[in-house]
């Protein structure tokens, strides 16, 4: 009875694997060792004839949103050992969320082969997986929505360059941390920061950072997502020089300039 519960839980355990993969069509393959002993390609032979589509710059990974979430970063690491050398993956996702590792020993009588024994016995685990890509089951951006989001710059200069927008309407670049580059725009009532730019490889451009209700004055209901994605409360207030401070993170208006 032990051995069947054990062989019920390894198969559910594959099935729930097989299931995450199935959101996702690109890996990025973040090297460890520069293809030491030709294990990226090894790498990346096994996730290509999976049918995943591989790339290993950050400048490779899919800038649309939908594509981009649909995108896993592999990072790989080993340790040559006398009597076995692990060698151990794992796929993130783009919202930081941990989707598959698997392990594998080499224990041969060289170093090199080693590394590609435990190396390949690890994808093994992968590649036993049933996988076949499906959209509707890549993750989804954890903030809200707009149309606004897929506005150019020209355009959300266009709309700044009007007499009628409010006071906390702007572009804006934060001042410390990571580096975020805001569009705060009326939109239904409330004000969201959009992502513009950012360096952080988690975030989008178009995702919403922000979300402001007025209160009196200056002062703003706010919350706001973390470069984690965990949603926050706060409230804000922009000041007469055009610097919005938004829990322990200021960012100053750049356009358009304040008076």
């Amino acid at each position: 009875m032990k051995k069947i519960m054990i062989l019920l839980f390894a198969m559910s355990t594959i099935m729930s694997f097989a299931q995450q993969l199935d959101g996702y069509n690109c890996i990025f393959l973040n090297s460890h060792t520069n293809n030491q002993w030709g294990l990226d390609d090894r790498i990346k032979e096994s996730f290509v004839n999976k049918g995943f589509m591989v790339v290993t710059s950050r400048d490779e990974i899919p800038k649309a949103p939908n594509e981009r979430l649909a995108t896993l970063e592999l990072t790989y690491n080993f340790e040559i050992k006398y009597g076995g050398t692990p060698f151990n993956f794992k796929l993130t996702n783009m919202l930081g969320e941990s989707v598959f590792e698997a392990e594998g020993v080499g224990n041969t009588m060289s170093a090199k082969a080693d590394a590609n024994r435990a190396c390949k016995r690890a994808l093994g685990k992968m590649e036993k997986l049933s996988y076949k890509f499906d959209p509707s089951k890549t993750p989804k951006l954890p903030t809200p929505t707009t149309e606004k989001s897929s506005w150019t710059e020209n355009q959300i200069r266009d709309y700044l360059s009007s007499e009628n927008i409010d006071v906390v309407e702007g572009i804006y670049k934060n001042m410390g941390g990571s580096y975020y580059k805001l569009a705060i725009l009326k939109d239904n009532g409330k004000f969201l920061a959009i992502v513009m730019d950012t360096d952080r490889p988690n975030w989008f451009v178009g995702g919403v950072k922000v979300v402001l209700e007025s209160l009196k004055d200056n002062f703003y209901n706010t919350s706001y997502y973390d470069d984690n994605y965990s949603r926050l409360e706060t409230i804000s207030e922009i000041d007469a020089n055009g610097v919005l401070k938004i829990g322990n993170n200021s960012y100053m208006k750049i356009f358009p300039i304040t008076k």
